[in-house]
């Protein structure tokens, strides 16, 4: 799958399906992260693998954060920012990639973000 179509359906679909994240979109540093993120197939490929190892997406996108980012050691995200990037993992994951299930709660515990959901019952893809 082309990372491009994902870029497309967020662009066309996700503040209609999670309206309470539409603030979310184009609105600055954290969105710019995570459209980068997603627009590169290397990254989806890793969250996808992950996620399906048992690490919510929201989890590898907190480390890819940790790795590209450098926060400062007391760096916590706010609690609508959490919201904002599950509803956007939660939006690729079921409404373009076609999971059917989810595991929520999973223990993150990481820049301010308690906990995460994991998605199940999808079919594996390879993004390019």
């Amino acid at each position: 799958m082309k990372t491009e179509y994902i870029i497309n359906e967020i662009n066309n679909h996700f503040a209609e399906i999670y309206r309470s994240a539409s603030g979310f979109v184009n609105s600055g540093e954290l969105w710019n992260f995570c459209i980068a993120t997603i627009k590169n197939p290397i990254t989806m490929n890793e969250i996808a693998f992950a996620n399906a190892l048992g690490i919510p997406p929201v989890r590898s996108l907190l480390q890819i954060f940790e790795f590209e980012k450098k926060p400062q050691d007391d760096f916590l995200f706010t609690a609508q920012q959490s919201q904002w990037m599950g509803s956007l993992m939660g939006f690729i994951f079921k409404n373009v990639l076609g999971y059917k299930n989810q595991k929520e709660r999973c223990r993150v515990n990481q820049f301010g973000v308690k906990t995460a959901t994991r998605f199940l019952d999808g079919n594996y893809v390879v993004f390019e």
